[in-house]
């Protein structure tokens, strides 16, 4: 299948939230990491706010996963 627009959530990259939950996962921590191995919200910017909170978000969920695993 292929992806949409509506699945990215940086259309200039091409990134999806699957990107973003696979970089956690990998061990990302930090918005700035997952920018530089992703270039997540580098071009033009305009999703950069909403991917900080996005990624904050999930960053949280994945922790709570490892404190109860």
């Amino acid at each position: 299948m292929s992806k949409t627009k509506k699945d990215y959530v940086c259309s200039c990259h091409k990134i999806t939230k699957s990107d973003m939950k696979n970089e956690i996962k990998d061990g990302v921590t930090e918005f700035k990491l997952l920018q530089k191995n992703t270039k997540i919200g580098t071009k033009c910017s305009s999703c950069k706010k909403e991917n900080k909170k996005r990624f904050a978000k999930y960053l949280k969920k994945q922790k709570k996963k490892q404190v109860t695993t």
